[in-house]
């Protein structure tokens, strides 16, 4: 009886360690469900990128300097400040325009009318127009309409109370989608982005 016990107990450590193995090796094929899901790593940024800065005075006896600065890729867009010669109609004196393959840009500073803010200019655009779409990106939280054969983007300018920014957005021949489908176009949204505001 002895022998037989001497026989059975290492066959059975042995057959519980091969349980533990296999349970091992199971566990290291299952997903790792509680395991922290890493973010991917950003795309690596362009060195060759320019910045483009465009200025205005918003307000009147509290008037002071908005810096709007965008970056971009110089071999993909061009950025420029016009006073005439607008892609869109524009009562504001200069405006900053975009150009590239696909879409052109104007960036332009627009102010309320008295007693306004942007709550009250949204609720007017939302009066305006049928379809009027939330839009967020980066530091930019507001709206866009279709505005003819434009989209139109507005958003309040931080710690501004008498201006906001209005962005034309003009698609060319070499965009071959709805002009509806660029709010949400990768490039459009990667250049919209990198707008910041600096009050001088």
């Amino acid at each position: 009886m002895l022998r037989k016990w001497k026989v059975i107990v290492p066959l059975a450590l042995t057959a519980a360690g091969a349980v533990a193995s296999g349970l091992a090796v199971l566990m290291q094929k299952l997903p790792k469900d509680e395991a922290p899901v890493s973010e991917p790593a950003p795309a690596a940024r362009p060195a060759n990128l320019r910045t483009g800065v465009y200025s205005f005075i918003s307000g009147y006896q509290d008037a002071a300097t908005v810096e709007l600065s965008m970056d971009y890729d110089p071999e993909k867009f061009s950025f420029a400040i016009v006073e005439d010669e607008f892609l869109n109609y524009s009562s504001a004196s200069h405006v900053a325009i975009v150009y590239g393959e696909e879409f052109n840009l104007q960036l332009e500073y627009a102010a309320y009318y008295s007693g306004e803010d942007f709550a009250a200019h949204s609720a007017a655009l939302r009066e305006k127009y049928s379809a009027c779409n939330a839009y967020s990106c980066g530091a930019l939280d507001g709206l866009w309409v279709l505005d003819g054969d434009n989209v139109a983007m507005h958003f309040p300018i931080p710690d501004d109370q008498h201006s906001y920014l209005l962005v034309t957005v003009q698609k060319t021949p070499g965009y071959d989608d709805e002009v509806t489908t660029l709010p949400d176009y990768a490039p459009l949204r990667e250049l919209l982005s990198t707008v910041k505001f600096t009050r001088i």
